[in-house]
């Protein structure tokens, strides 16, 4: 269970966001579309925890998490920079990012999805030789290396091809049998999913 409720959040003198409330009850595939700059970005920040918000609380599992030390073990993050280390090779990045949660190897999804993108062959590659889509393949095996219960995807189709395109919204599709699961968008998804949008810094549905 996700809650975000009455989230303000100002850069400066602008509101980014004004007021953003958003209650998920179970499992879903959940899409946020806005322009650029409208505060698709921010809004994932707060729910992660990573920046916090000039006024309001985020709830999981009807935790603050301002409270619960374990909130960062259940979130997974994509984020629309690379986050990715250039001078490491795709599997020292993972293992790395694995290690980081106290695991010894990725997660079994984080491993299906490995081999789904079709990153075997690139795992020796150092992620400074890897093209734009690569590495946001890459990217979205990080996001799930401790299996988390929830999943932030920022721009998650941006740079692929339409092969990946069509392989990652099947992917969204299927984790969320199991997760909740959030992506952004700076254009509507033909994908079956519970449809927002952030006009103004207010999210409407």
């Amino acid at each position: 269970m996700l809650e975000v409720h009455d989230v303000w959040k100002k850069y400066g003198k602008t509101w980014v966001l004004k007021g953003v409330n958003l209650k998920i009850n179970k499992n879903a595939l959940v899409g946020i579309v806005g322009d650029n700059g409208s505060g698709k970005t921010t809004l994932l920040k707060i729910i992660s925890g990573l920046i916090k918000p000039n006024k309001g609380r985020v709830k999981l599992f009807n935790s603050d998490i301002r409270e619960n030390l374990n909130y960062k073990s259940m979130i997974g993050m994509l984020f629309h920079e690379n986050t990715l280390y250039d001078e490491l090779t795709v599997e020292e990045n993972l293992n790395f990012y694995a290690k980081i949660y106290g695991l010894e190897k990725m997660s079994d999804i984080a491993a299906e999805i490995f081999k789904r993108m079709r990153l075997e062959n690139y795992k020796d590659t150092k992620v400074k030789d890897l093209s734009h889509g690569m590495k946001r393949r890459v990217n979205l095996v990080r996001a799930l290396i401790n299996n988390p219960k929830i999943v932030l995807l920022d721009e998650p189709l941006s740079g692929l091809d339409e092969k990946s395109r069509k392989t990652v919204k099947k992917i969204m599709i299927e984790l969320s049998n199991e997760k909740i699961i959030i992506f952004t968008s700076p254009t509507e998804v033909n994908i079956d999913c519970i449809k927002y949008k952030l006009i103004n810094g207010v999210l409407v549905k």
